[in-house]
């Protein structure tokens, strides 16, 4: 009978556990944001090999190692009589074999541990040590613009051979907007004296005159003062001779503002009387508001552009996704007040009653006419190896109806194109680079094609490495 042979097997080893987790996570490539340093020294595929021969080392030393005594074993069967009890001799006690091997295994595997940390930190700081240049490169960036006269059209199918862009006719509306405002206007009335006129009778068979300027005074001492000459016919019985010329008080003001009849009777020669009409509009000076023509164009103006802003707003309802309301919106303004310029009034009233009609275009439409028209104009100016960068920009300088189903926008259109350096183009640089100062690199990327500015940062050297591996480019777009 036989016993099967105890095979031990061996516990996984703590250091090979680091080994595949710094395999798994893998070595630094070099100083974070700066360049890739050399060739590690110990790679994945050499460390797996190095597990790949520990794990065969062990089971050789298994297989070497002396089998254990088995707990049965088969004796010879020996006829022959039975010694004496004190002739037998006590079976010797054999001590199992100590396990050399396996201690030195152990060792052997601890010594590849340490080796294989060492590299791990070795590797780990060599890219400190390494020498490196990160080089920045700003490429030449250029603002390319350029006017083009596109057409909204609103009926029909728009031709985008032709700057067309389709676009549709919005509903119509009316909006009223009103404001009351102080006058600011300042009227001025002088001082005025009281008008009227005189009556001048003769009884005298012969005709007489009374000049002008002559003086009458009523009975409260009111004076007027005739304006021209009186020239008085003769008397024909029963009838007085009799003539009427205009006067004016004396001094200005309302007392000249004298009834009818205060001056009755004779005056000025013999024969002659003289009877007032009522006079009146004497009054002293004042001031006092009135309606300017700049509160009326003020107030209109400020209400249209509130009614514009207002328009939009109401024209926006209709506008659909993907439109854009062409601005400003025309509109038909109509301006009423209480007041005129020039009335006498503390205050006016202003309303404005205004009607648009508006326009919307498809815009991705617009956009594509003026990314076509930037983008040809940029080929021409700047050639090959330009990118765009960012968006382009437009802007509606003018717009002017075309009739009732055309608009026509005058558009500015502005784009930034920046060179665009190709794998190629940088490993042609770091070639160019390699070996030279910092001074001389920087004079040799000025002079290419597409560089605007170059800035150059050396690490542990005084010149570019030659190893273009640790050459880092950096491309900087400006915004």
């Amino acid at each position: 009978m036989r016993r099967n042979g105890l095979k031990q097997q061996q516990p996984p080893h703590p250091c090979a556990e680091t080994a595949q987790t710094h395999q798994s996570s893998g070595m630094p490539e070099g100083v974070p944001g700066s360049q890739t340093p050399a060739a590690p020294i110990l790679d994945t595929p050499t460390l797996l090999l190095l597990l790949l021969l520990m794990e065969r080392l062990a089971k050789t030393e298994r297989e070497e190692g002396p089998a254990l005594p088995s707990i049965e074993t088969e004796e010879p069967i020996v006829e022959s009589m039975p010694l004496a009890a004190e002739q037998r001799t006590p079976d010797i006690q054999h001590p199992p074999p100590q396990p050399l091997r396996t201690h030195r295994l152990a060792v052997v595997l601890l010594v590849v541990c340490v080796l294989i940390s060492m590299a791990v930190i070795a590797v780990s700081l060599l890219p400190l040590v390494t020498a490196s240049a990160t080089v920045t490169i700003i490429p030449v960036q250029r603002e390319i613009t350029t006017t083009t006269t596109l057409t909204v059209v609103t009926t029909g199918a728009a031709n985008a051979a032709q700057q067309h862009i389709p676009g549709r006719r919005l509903s119509s509306l009316t909006l009223s907007q009103q404001e009351t405002v102080p006058s600011t206007g300042v009227g001025h009335q002088p001082a005025r004296a009281a008008m009227g006129r005189i009556t001048f009778y003769n009884a005298s068979p012969a005709t007489q005159t009374i000049l002008a300027g002559t003086l009458l005074t009523t009975s409260a001492g009111v004076q007027v003062m005739t304006e021209q000459d009186a020239v008085i016919p003769a008397v024909a019985y029963p009838i007085l001779g009799q003539v009427t010329v205009p006067a004016h008080a004396v001094l200005a003001g309302p007392a000249g503002n004298i009834g009818a009849g205060e001056i009755y009777g004779p005056c000025c020669r013999l024969n002659v009387s003289a009877v007032n009409a009522a006079f009146g509009g004497g009054q002293t000076a004042r001031s006092y508001p009135i309606v300017s023509t700049q509160d009326l164009q003020g107030v209109a103006t400020s209400l249209v552009q509130s009614l514009s802003h207002s328009v939009q707003s109401a024209l926006a309802t209709q506008v659909q996704p993907g439109e854009t309301l062409i601005t400003p919106v025309p509109c038909q303004p109509k301006v009423t007040s209480d007041h005129h310029a020039g009335d006498e009034a503390a205050q006016v009233q202003i309303t404005v009653d205004e009607t648009c009609s508006g326009k919307v275009f498809t815009t991705h439409a617009y956009h594509d006419l003026i990314k076509q028209s930037v983008t040809q104009e940029a080929t021409k100016q700047l050639g090959e190896g330009y990118i765009l960068t960012g968006d382009i920009q437009a802007r509606i300088d003018h717009v002017t109806p075309k009739g009732q189903d055309e608009v026509e926008l005058a558009v500015t259109g502005t784009g930034t194109w920046g060179y665009q350096f190709s794998q190629n183009e940088l490993g042609h640089l770091k070639t160019m680079m390699a070996g030279k100062s910092e001074t001389q690199a920087r004079a040799v990327l000025l002079q290419v094609v597409g560089v605007q500015s170059v800035s150059i940062t050396l690490k542990h050297t005084t010149t570019v490495p030659t190893d273009t591996r640790t050459i880092q480019m950096v491309l900087v777009e400006m915004l």
